[in-house]
C-alpha cells in the first residue's frame, strides 16, 4: 500500500495516517479489516478511529449482512478528503490560459473583474467600522477565514501593514497578474483608503504584504 497519498504536513501518529490512506483507497473498511492491512491488533486500530472520529475525519456505518451480529463500517468524512493532494490549481490555471489563448487577455482580466466584484458584494456588509483601523480588522478577519492566514499591524496613527502568508489562487495569479491587480483594488475599495503592495507571492514573495494609508477623516466610507 503506498504510503505517499496523504500530505505529509498533516500532524497526527504515523499509523493513524495509515487507517486514512486505507480507507482512501479501499472504501469502507472495518477494523478488523484495517487491523489485517496494517498488521496491528484490531484493539489499537479501534483506538485510531476513535481518536479520527473525535477530529471528524472518519464516521461508520452500522451494517447487517446476513446473520450474526452488525459490523461497522468506517469512511473518510468530507473534512478528511482536503486532507489529500488535489490538483485544482493547475486545472484553474490551465482553464485561464487557455481562455486567454482563445479569447484573449481581455476576457481573462474581465473574468478575474468579476470575482473581485462578487467577493466585494459578499465582504460589504461585514465591513461596516467607523474607523479604518475597525474596517481593517474586519477585512482581515474574513481573508482569514477564506484561507489567506492574514494579520494586521499599526505603524502609525493612519498607517497599518496588512500581510497574507497564503494565496489560494497564487498558481494562477503567476499565471495572470490581472488577479492580484484586482485583489489591490479590492482592499481600496471596502477599506476606502490608499492601499499599496509592498510584496507579492505571485512575483516569488514569502508573503503578500499591503501598506494601508488613510485618515480618520475617511471613517464610515462605504
Amino acid at each position: 500500500m503506498s504510503k505517499n497519498g496523504l500530505l505529509r504536513d498533516v500532524h497526527m501518529p504515523k499509523t493513524r495516517r495509515l487507517v486514512l490512506l486505507a480507507i482512501k483507497e479501499h472504501g469502507r473498511l472495518t477494523a478488523d479489516q484495517l487491523a489485517e492491512m496494517l498488521s496491528i491488533s484490531a484493539v489499537a486500530v479501534r483506538r485510531h478511529l476513535d481518536n479520527l472520529k473525535q477530529d471528524r475525519l472518519v464516521s461508520y456505518e452500522e451494517t447487517q449482512r446476513g446473520v450474526g451480529r452488525p459490523r461497522f463500517e468506517y469512511f473518510l468524512t468530507p473534512k478528511a478528503d482536503h486532507l489529500f493532494p488535489r490538483n485544482y490549481q493547475d486545472l484553474a490555471a490551465d482553464f485561464i490560459l487557455s481562455i486567454r489563448d482563445m479569447y484573449g487577455k481581455e476576457a481573462v482580466d474581465a473574468i478575474f473583474k468579476k470575482r473581485a466584484d462578487k467577493i466585494t458584494q459578499t465582504y460589504r456588509p461585514m465591513i461596516n467600522g467607523d474607523t479604518l483601523e475597525k474596517r481593517i480588522a474586519q477585512l482581515v478577519a474574513l481573508r482569514q477565514e477564506d484561507g489567506y492566514m492574514a494579520n494586521w499591524q499599526k505603524q502609525d496613527d493612519d498607517l497599518f501593514i496588512i500581510t497574507e502568508h497564503n494565496c489560494p489562487i497564487q498558481h494562477v495569479a503567476s499565471e495572470c497578474s490581472q488577479a492580484c491587480h484586482e485583489d489591490l483594488m479590492l482592499f481600496s475599495n471596502l477599506l476606502g483608503a490608499e492601499v499599496i503592495r509592498l510584496n507579492n507571492q505571485a512575483d516569488g514573495d514569502h508573503t503578500c504584504r499591503y501598506k494601508v494609508a488613510g485618515q480618520e477623516s475617511d471613517a464610515g466610507m462605504s
